[in-house]
């Protein structure tokens, strides 16, 4: 990446355009950052019936990162935890290690169709191992269940997704953290010969929440300067309640 090799001004307006990672600070290149490499070891077991009604699935990873390009304090003398700073780009050493877990199986099928359940699960915890720190923009732990409906040509789901809140971020980058949430999703969908109509709302209930992966919110006040602009600590909201349709035609 040219920007994280080349960007030279120390200069906080400068260096805080180059920012591609929406943490708010500004970044110093290093010329002789070099080529991350990374090893993944993996597994997955696989469990479903003959006619895949009923399933589970786990896949635990393990990956070691060489050269990752990570961030340190610029000037560790004016670094200030809790703020925007001026940081460089460094390779460092990191590991990753998580596992994904999904299933599904039928409910009951009866006169108004038939029910279904859907799980899915996901953690993931990367750490800088030449410093502790955690690495930035990890997703907490997180779930989505869902309930499933099918007849005739319509087919439905009802899905609850939960989110763990975020306590452990990059203490280098001054990370935001965000306070878990769950949301409650409708989807529909009818088809009919070539023609598919979908809709849906999501964010049922009109849920405040801050996106964990959203970064910092720098939207208000003096944008081009790290210490008179936005107050560090505004995460990014997510997205109010939302309807929409679509409309499928093959042919």
């Amino acid at each position: 990446n040219l920007y994280e090799r080349y960007s030279w001004s120390t200069w906080s307006m400068a260096a805080g355009m180059v920012n591609f990672v929406g943490d708010g600070n500004g970044y110093v290149g290093d010329p002789s950052l070099k080529a991350e490499k990374a090893n993944t070891l993996s597994a997955t077991y696989d469990w479903h019936d003959a006619n895949g009604e009923r399933g589970f699935r786990a896949t635990p990873f393990y990956t070691q990162v060489q050269d990752y390009v990570d961030a340190v304090p610029y000037h560790t003398g004016t670094f200030q935890a809790g703020q925007f700073n001026v940081l460089k780009f460094a390779n460092q050493s990191a590991r990753l290690y998580g596992i994904d877990l999904s299933g599904q199986m039928p409910l009951a099928q009866t006169n108004f169709g038939r029910w279904g359940f859907k799980g899915l699960l996901n953690y993931v915890h990367g750490e800088n191992r030449d410093t502790g720190d955690t690495l930035y923009n990890m997703m907490p732990l997180n779930a989505r269940l869902t309930l499933t409906h099918r007849q005739g040509g319509w087919d439905n789901a009802l899905e609850l997704v939960l989110v763990q809140g975020k306590q452990d971020g990059s203490d280098v980058r001054s990370e935001i953290q965000t306070a878990g949430y769950s949301l409650v999703n409708l989807r529909a969908s009818h088809s009919w010969k070539q023609v598919r109509v979908d809709f849906g709302i999501e964010n049922l209930f009109d849920r405040a929440y801050a996106l964990p992966l959203g970064g910092a919110y720098l939207g208000q006040g003096k944008t081009m300067s790290l210490s008179a602009g936005p107050a560090w600590g505004t995460a990014v909201p997510g997205a109010g309640r939302t309807l929409y349709t679509g409309l499928n035609i093959k042919f």
